[in-house]
């Protein structure tokens, strides 16, 4: 079946699926999102061209089954390609919440930030190699008084890691995951985030891994650090620390994450990177936050404007690996015409070492148009 035909084909069931399910269902709720980038970058040794991508075409459904289970179901559409995002069922289990299916791993915070909800168009570089994002699994959370414990069982993501041509014998990654979280009372209009996660997978026969990641702008498409194929990988154990600060309409964020990589015949190699951000609501509106995760900006009346900064680092070299080291000082300027219409304006100022082309430093300029329902 050809790419459009497979497009078309997931669409018109999530279609059929939504209009069965209003009459089965006790509530569904169609939702769906729209990001467009576009791009213009001031190229160093690799030439990056000006580009216009379709970041995100999300269409789904979600609802109440019954008085016990709810569920999720929806799918990206962008750039002629089909994949599966959040998949579950869940309900409440022991002053908690179970979700069986594809969910994202409980790892970082900028991770776990819904990406209609992101200070930047991106998320930081140290986020998007190391955090594990979707996979299938068990997830179980709960929250006591200003605590939150989130953990996973987990194995491959849909579409991934999966044996082909019927091969028999092949055993799946299969990971465990925790975070914990801690929101201390601080003070009125005021907001601390403390959060630590880990999370450790063996790989079972899909022995080789490759890490790389764009400067945080997508259009291009074009990665800049890259490990290449590492073979002979038995397992990978993840950390992750996380603090956040909010007062009113100003917010800082901070994050590292190390992933060590040990393998079986050659020396374990680690890989780590951090990042910082500040954001400023200059209209007076405060970001929201539930579940341990921060949450968009609904503008008070004539839309809200927000400025903001980051400085991220991210280091893929390690041992006999020399993927490169990436760091990135972004600039932004958000607009928010509604609680579901937001438009962007990033500039990044990249600066690569020993990367796929040596050392160079490219800046990009960096627009989006957005719409979630």
């Amino acid at each position: 079946m050809t790419t459009n035909l497979k497009i078309s084909a997931v669409a018109v069931l999530i279609a059929l699926a939504c209009a069965s399910g209003v009459a089965e269902a006790k509530s569904v709720e169609v939702r769906g999102r729209m990001h467009l980038d576009t791009a213009t970058y001031d190229s160093d040794t690799t030439q990056l061209g000006n580009a216009t991508a379709m970041r995100r075409t999300r269409l789904g459904m979600s609802g109440k089954l019954d008085d016990t289970w709810s569920f999720q179901i929806e799918y990206d559409f962008s750039e002629n390609g089909t994949s599966a995002n959040d998949v579950y069922l869940r309900r409440s289990l022991a002053n908690g919440t179970l979700t069986i299916g594809q969910v994202k791993v409980p790892m970082g915070l900028n991770e776990l930030t819904s990406s209609n909800a992101i200070t930047f168009m991106e998320r930081a570089s140290n986020s998007n190699i190391t955090a594990d994002s979707r996979r299938l699994g068990v997830h179980y959370a709960r929250s006591m008084d200003n605590v939150l414990f989130q953990t996973m069982v987990y194995t491959r993501s849909i579409g991934g890691e999966r044996p082909s041509g019927g091969a028999a014998g092949n055993d799946s990654p299969m990971g465990v995951a925790g975070r914990l979280v801690f929101t201390p009372a601080v003070g009125d209009n005021q907001l601390l985030h403390l959060g630590v996660s880990v999370a450790a997978e063996d790989r079972g026969d899909f022995n080789t891994l490759r890490y790389r990641d764009r400067p945080e702008v997508r259009p291009a498409d074009i990665r800049l650090i890259d490990t290449g194929n590492i073979a002979d990988v038995d397992s990978t154990l993840k950390f992750g620390l996380e603090a956040a600060y909010q007062a009113g309409p100003f917010s800082v964020e901070a994050e590292y994450l190390s992933n060590t990589v040990s393998r079986n015949n050659n020396p374990d190699v680690t890989f780590d990177g951090f990042h910082i951000q500040t954001s400023y609501v200059l209209t007076g509106e405060k970001r929201g936050y539930r579940g341990g995760n921060f949450r968009g900006i609904s503008p008070n009346n004539g839309g809200a404007w927000e400025v903001a900064a980051r400085f991220s680092q991210t280091n893929l070299s390690d041992g006999t690996i020399m993927g490169g080291e990436q760091s990135n000082i972004t600039l932004g300027l958000n607009y928010y015409a509604s609680s579901s219409v937001r438009f962007m304006a990033n500039v990044i100022f990249s600066d690569i070492k020993d990367g796929i082309a040596g050392d160079e430093k490219p800046t990009a300029f960096a627009l989006r148009a957005q719409f979630a329902f």
